[in-house]
């Protein structure tokens, strides 16, 4: 899946195009006729180029507009959702767990949902992910809720850097600290820039499962 920045100036856009260049993974564009779909990351970075790296996984022939929206962070980027639905009917959004359950955040996203005009018609709930098919405007939309995070790893807050560690012991990168959070942990790591190269170069479905799978429900 190739990424288009929807806004080319951004902190985001910067950080995929970096990763993309020094990786060669090629995922990035900086012109696009049609958008099959936009990306919502509503976190920060590492997120952000975790997700490239997943693009560069998937399916090569779609185009998705990624975005982080300013000021916006979890589940608030629902809010501003209706900016990015011109002429795209599925969206993804990838934010962090943290400390929450995930009923909470599910039930929390469909409530923002309702308040913007969104009609839920149904839901499909997997590990981490949850699907809304939305009447929205009068025309059908697709959101897709993917949350980072894995129950592998004991951590006080469940975050992208979860599959990051993940990474790092599948790679043999000892973590040799004992830690309380992963997203402290991953900072602590001298190694980011040799894992994210070894995830370019292998299958990485069994680190980023949920995310993997998001992609996957764009593709239906």
């Amino acid at each position: 899946m190739k990424l288009y920045p929807l806004v080319p100036t951004s902190k985001l856009a910067t950080n995929i195009a970096k990763i993309s260049k020094k990786l060669r993974m090629g995922v990035v564009i900086t012109k696009a006729e049609r958008l099959d779909c936009v990306v919502i990351i509503a976190n920060g970075t590492p997120d952000d180029i975790a997700f490239s790296v997943v693009c560069y996984h998937s399916n090569g022939n779609r185009i998705a507009g990624i975005v982080k929206p300013h000021g916006r962070t979890r589940l608030d980027v629902i809010d501003v959702l209706p900016t990015y639905l011109t002429g795209v009917s599925k969206t993804i959004v990838l934010m962090d767990q943290e400390d929450q359950r995930l009923k909470y955040i599910f039930r929390g996203a469909k409530k923002r949902l309702a308040k913007k005009g969104f009609s839920v018609e149904n839901e499909i709930e997997e590990d981490r992910l949850k699907v809304y098919d939305c009447k929205f405007g009068g025309r059908d939309v697709r959101l897709i809720l993917v949350i980072n995070g894995l129950d592998e790893i004991q951590t006080n807050k469940h975050t992208i850097e979860d599959h990051l560690l993940k990474a790092a012991k599948t790679f043999g990168i000892e973590i040799d600290f004992d830690f309380e959070n992963s997203k402290d942990a991953w900072k602590r790591l001298k190694n980011h820039e040799e894992i994210f190269k070894k995830l370019k170069e292998r299958n990485v479905k069994d680190i980023f499962p949920q995310q993997f799978r998001g992609c996957e429900y764009l593709e239906d």
